[in-house]
């Protein structure tokens, strides 16, 4: 897959919003509020792994580097980019977790603790 263009990445990011408040939609409305903006974050965040992932496979986590006479292999970016971003979406992840485990199961379907 290509680097998509921006318009097609807003309407993936679009598309995993809606899949991650399917995902929340038992929360209640208070949690829900708080949980709105995090997983706008972690929608991006997937996309923009998804891209990153994309890259590395293609051109791979190394590549070699030339500098004149000088030629040593560093890492590449993306894959520098990709395990920055890996962390922080895992944090912001559980921390979205965290909510669903206020929610409790009484045996009949779920309440809040």
């Amino acid at each position: 897959m290509a680097k998509p263009s921006r318009k097609k990445q807003d309407e993936m990011v679009a598309k995993e919003i809606e899949r991650l408040n399917d995902i929340f939609e038992e929360l209640p409305q208070n949690k829900k509020d708080v949980a709105k903006e995090l997983i706008e974050r972690v929608a991006f965040m997937t996309i923009q792994l998804r891209i990153l992932e994309d890259t590395i496979k293609s051109k791979g986590p190394t590549y070699l580097f030339k500098n004149g006479s000088q030629k040593m292999l560093i890492e590449n970016p993306a894959q520098k980019s990709y395990n920055t971003t890996m962390n922080r979406y895992t944090a912001a992840y559980n921390v979205l977790f965290n909510l669903l485990n206020h929610i409790k199961d009484d045996g009949n379907g779920f309440k809040e603790v």
